[in-house]
């Protein structure tokens, strides 16, 4: 007893180590399976705490003495273990939290894991149908590479045969030209294959008839100014009112209508044409000398420009223009006159309005004008031609005044007057030359285009004989039908329908009763305005006809959407034109040795004012 009373402190001592490593052994196998927040681990401090707190108790109790019972030993023991199973406890119930969490949290995880498993299947497949796409478009590459190879090799065999062919023709050339041996032996030259001796080779063949086939239609088109130039002189010789001589109805002099068309001519292809088809500014006008180093390229081996396409078309156009102008302005006209007025006409008037409606618009050029932007619609040029060039010569005739009038003698009563073969010479040649630009503008619709001719031309030769059986008395009252013919031709090509005449027939009836409702109030009795009011009359008419009988006007949709615009434009080209033609007509006043001034001749007619006080 003694030696266990003795050894009792160690005892309790080795004992409270066991307890106390046991607790650090099952703390730290929890800590190291499960991680615990920090608040539940607390408690096993708290076991600790209560341990250190036993040990230190048990230290002092032995040093204390053996004053300490084994009951009260067991009672602290059964203590400690009570909170080591409390821990326990507590840990167990947490770790089942942990669980359950956990099992939370994979059900989530396994949840996405099949939500996204579309996704993926589909960025699988989009991945590869892009690895198809790359080697599809790494064999196009390749293809295009070998074709490009291909290419270019036949272009060099082209090339080579072309080179020959050239030379092949220019060795035939110079055989030809040169001197050919008198004797009569076997010939010293032998055709190319397939080609007999004095046969021209097939690209210059070609080159020929393409060059005749293009000046073909300036050829055709230069009957326009013909006709025009004649129209008066038929005019005069059947003219049925004794108060207007032939002299009256006269053209101009030699001299000024020749330099008319020249100035036209020389204006239209050094300026105007870089006015109507050049480089636009600002939808104004073209670039006016753009075109000069084409026109004037000094090489041999210069191609033909693309410009001299629309110069060739519209030249015929110009020239007719100039005589209309000359034609009005009448026999007062001189030679230096003349040149300013066809300048006038040729170079600025008729080249600015081609390029405001759009005339530098081809596809895909960005030289539309400011009308042709708003949506005006010329169809055939001819409010670009017809109505600026008549309103530019009645605008003329205004700017000039009336021409003094000489009475011829009395007629006879058997002489009755009559229209005479040269006048309806003058309205085919009119005819044909106002077409064949047109013509050669759009070859596939020449049949369309020559059929809306003759169906506008009968529609207003009715509409006009009509209105002025009805409307006008006198034994003149169809003199104008003539003119309102020739309005319905000039408006034709506007009024054109693709298949069918009764929309040009339509059209032209429009035309003829136009002409007889203002025909009046634009010749004012004077006869040399009469083809100048029916050329602006006809493209007038040709300005209305998009928003009257187009695709989209009011005889088909009943609702005439383009009618403000085509007005517009029709108000433009008559401003344009009347106010250029009045002011060449005030310059041709004012300056000096431009026209003829009238002598004043005793041998005259006395005027009756006169002649009253010598009475």
């Amino acid at each position: 007893m003694t030696d266990c009373a003795a050894r009792q402190p160690a005892c309790r001592r080795h004992g409270g180590y066991k307890l106390r490593a046991r607790a650090l052994v099952t703390y730290a196998l929890l800590a190291a399976l499960l991680p615990l927040p920090m608040a539940l681990a607390q408690a096993p401090a708290d076991a600790e705490d209560a341990a250190a707190d036993t040990d230190n108790a048990a230290t002092e109790s032995a040093g204390d003495g053996e004053s300490e019972s084994p009951a009260a030993v067991l009672a602290a023991l059964r203590q400690q273990l009570d909170g080591l199973d409390q821990s326990i406890k507590t840990l167990q119930e947490q770790a089942e939290l942990n669980r359950e969490e956990i099992a939370g949290q994979s059900e989530r995880l396994d949840a996405e894991l099949k939500r996204m498993d579309p996704i993926a299947l589909r960025l699988d497949s989009l991945s590869q149908q892009l690895e198809q796409a790359q080697e599809l478009l790494e064999k196009h590459e390749t293809r295009i590479e070998d074709n490009s190879v291909q290419l270019y090799e036949t272009l060099m065999g082209i090339d080579d045969i072309q080179q020959s062919l050239t030379e092949l023709s220019a060795r035939l050339q110079r055989q030809a030209a040169a001197p050919q041996p008198a004797a009569t032996g076997p010939a010293t030259t032998e055709p190319a294959q397939g080609q007999s001796q004095g046969e021209v080779a097939p690209e210059a063949a070609g080159e020929r008839a393409d060059t005749g086939m293009s000046l073909l239609p300036l050829a055709l088109g230069l009957l326009l100014p013909a006709g025009i130039l004649l129209y008066p002189l038929g005019r005069s010789l059947g003219a049925r009112r004794a108060s207007v001589s032939a002299s009256a109805l006269g053209g101009p002099s030699a001299a000024g209508l020749l330099l008319a068309l020249v100035g036209a001519i020389l204006g239209f292809a050094l300026v105007g044409i870089g006015i109507r088809n050049g480089t636009s500014l600002g939808g104004i006008m073209g670039m006016p000398f753009s075109f000069l180093p084409e026109l004037f390229a000094l090489s041999p081996d210069a191609p033909l420009p693309a410009v001299a396409g629309p110069l060739l078309a519209q030249l015929p156009l110009v020239v007719a223009m100039a005589a209309l102008a000359a034609v009005t302005a009448g026999t007062r006209l001189t030679g230096p006159g003349g040149l300013l007025l066809g300048l006038g006409i040729g170079a600025l008037l008729l080249p600015l309005f081609g390029h405001w409606s759009g005339a530098a618009a081809a596809p895909g050029s960005p030289g539309a004008g400011w009308l042709a932007g708003l949506g005006f619609s010329d169809t055939g040029g001819v409010v670009g031609s017809a109505l600026v060039g008549g309103a530019a010569a009645l605008g003329l005739a205004l700017g000039l005044g009336r021409e003094r009038v000489v009475r011829p003698p009395e007629k006879s009563a058997g002489d009755t007057g009559h229209e005479p073969a040269l006048l309806v010479v003058a309205v085919l040649l009119i005819w044909v030359g106002w077409l064949e630009p047109r013509l050669a503008a759009a070859p596939d619709d020449a049949i369309a285009l020559v059929l809306a001719s003759w169906a506008a031309a009968a529609g207003a030769l009715a509409a006009a004989a009509l209105f002025y059986a009805l409307f006008r008395a006198g034994s003149d009252r169809l003199e104008a039908v003539t003119a309102a013919l020739l309005a319905g031709i000039v408006a034709a090509p506007a009024g054109a329908a693709p298949s069918g005449m009764a929309v040009p027939l339509i059209f032209g009836a429009l035309v003829g009763l136009l002409h007889g409702l203002i025909a009046r109030a634009l010749e004012r009795g004077d006869g040399r305005r009469e083809l100048a009011a029916a050329f602006a009359i006809g493209g007038l008419a040709a300005a209305l006809a998009p928003a009257l009988v187009g695709p989209d006007g009011f005889l088909f949709v009943p609702v005439a959407e383009d009618l403000p615009i085509q007005l517009l434009g029709a108000a433009v080209a008559l401003v344009l034109g009347g106010g250029g033609g009045l002011c060449l007509g005030l310059l041709l006043r004012l300056l000096p040795g431009l026209l003829v001034r009238p002598r004043l001749d005793a041998r005259r007619e006395p005027s009756p004012a006169a002649a009253a006080p010598a009475a």
